[in-house]
């Protein structure tokens, strides 16, 4: 059988690609490694949502927004509210939980084939076009075709074994940002956390916006210093960050820094989950004994696997830029807006680099269809973290709204050039933009 698409991964960026090209009328494979659908925000316990807002105005919508509207009806998430760090325009918290229903519910209604517990092993391309996949599983080793290929695997598998250049981490040195290993804590007291922040608000960074409704914190940097002197937190971490979950008095933790480890090399990312659970109970230690609120406090979920930040890029017609990104570029080709700051977790380090431009709130700026498409593949589209961008411009765009977003139009691309029988790079931009219009996907600034 010859599908019209296959989208390997079965993260955000996936199973929007899925959904949208399937909406339009396409016979769609989705293929996933894992048991579960959703990527890093299931698998890796990454939370809360960030942004699908600039400057008050909505950037992203779509079948990124329908999700969280479907999350909404199951109390599955608090919707959109204003970021308590500043750090972007609102963030969107979500239970893990309901969103593994969603995904599966939405999948399910599609009708969309699925095949879960396998990877993608190799690629056989002819004259620039990939013809089809090798994928491993307990049946053995398959051979899938498909006309169009969707690759929104994080790590550029599909890209990988049809050999399309590409480069790794920043330029300098080759080094990505760390992986992490966030993990989920019950029995908060919530109010000590406010407490303190309003009485040492100086030991935060807190958003003028702030009204400590919700707690998000970056912070308690005193403490970190302290138990750093006295050997009891060596984390290449110089904050507490930590977000406040959708279920009451649970807390989700961001601290854990696993550097020195790349996530191509299955021996170093094995070290790396492993060196994650070492952090996680050092972490832990710490905030029982340095942060208040964390007394009675113990340890409710801890992640499926590591969460990779960054891995590959791939070659693409467009690379995006960190000019691009701050000097909020436009294009004739944009098929969405993303409106996160260049966030990098230093390679080398424990410091937390975020590039605006210094001059305002506004973080938009547009992503083009070219950044999609594969240089020199016929049929490949990448979406998702590793689209066709620099260390510091994908350290913007690598969030989950953009990535939705992103696989929303590589979707519907893959089908409308299907359906009118031309390449990829052939069809008509405005045809792709009124399609994604009226799909309710944001475009442009």
């Amino acid at each position: 059988m010859i599908y019209d698409i296959i989208i390997g991964g079965a993260g955000p960026s996936g199973i929007c690609a899925a959904i949208a090209s399937k909406r339009l009328g396409a016979n769609v494979l989705l293929i996933e490694d894992s048991g579960l659908l959703g990527g890093t925000n299931v698998l890796s316990l990454v939370g809360p949502l960030m942004t699908f807002h600039n400057m008050g105005n909505l950037v992203i919508n779509g079948i990124a927004n329908e999700i969280v509207e479907r999350l909404k009806k199951i109390d599955g998430t608090l919707g959109h509210i204003n970021d308590p760090i500043g750090f972007c325009d609102t963030i969107t918290p979500i239970d893990t939980e309901a969103l593994k229903k969603v995904y599966f519910d939405m999948i399910v209604e599609e009708n969309i084939d699925l095949l879960l517990h396998t990877k993608i092993v190799d690629a056989i391309v002819e004259n620039n076009t990939v013809k089809s996949i090798v994928v491993a599983n307990k049946k053995g080793i398959t051979s899938l075709s498909a006309k169009v290929f969707i690759d929104a695997t994080g790590d550029g598998d599909i890209a990988y074994f049809s050999r399309a250049n590409y480069k790794v981490g920043r330029d300098c040195d080759q080094l990505c940002q760390p992986m992490t290993m966030p993990f989920i804590v019950g029995n908060v007291d919530i109010e000590l956390l406010k407490n303190e922040m309003k009485s040492n608000s100086n030991n935060f960074i807190i958003s003028e916006k702030y009204d400590f409704e919700y707690v998000g914190i970056s912070g308690f940097f005193k403490e970190i210093t302290t138990a750093k002197e006295n050997n009891e937190f060596n984390i290449k971490r110089d904050r507490v960050l930590l977000f406040e979950n959708v279920r009451k008095n649970e807390i989700t933790i961001n601290m854990s820094r696993i550097l020195n480890y790349s996530a191509l090399n299955p021996k170093e990312l094995t070290l790396a989950e492993i060196e994650g659970r070492k952090q996680i109970t050092e972490i832990f230690n710490f905030l029982k004994k340095y942060i208040p609120g964390f007394k009675k406090s113990y340890i409710v979920q801890t992640p499926y696997q590591i969460g990779i930040r960054e891995t590959r890029h791939i070659d693409c017609d467009y690379i995006l830029t960190k000019e691009d990104v701050i000097k909020h570029k436009k294009f004739e080709d944009a098929i969405c807006v993303s409106a996160f700051p260049m966030d990098i977790h230093s390679p080398s380090g424990d410091k937390l680099e975020v590039n605006k431009d210094g001059i305002s709130n506004d973080l938009a700026f547009e992503i083009p269809l070219r950044a999609l498409l594969v240089k020199n593949f016929s049929n490949l589209i990448v979406t998702g973290r590793m689209i066709g961008a620099t260390h510091e411009a994908a350290a913007s765009l690598r969030v989950t709204p953009v990535c939705m977003a992103l696989g929303q139009a590589a979707g519907s691309l893959a089908y409308l050039s299907i359906k009118d029988n031309v390449l990829i790079r052939e069809l008509s931009y405005d045809k792709l933009a009124s399609v994604l219009i009226k799909n309710n996907q944001i475009l442009k600034l």
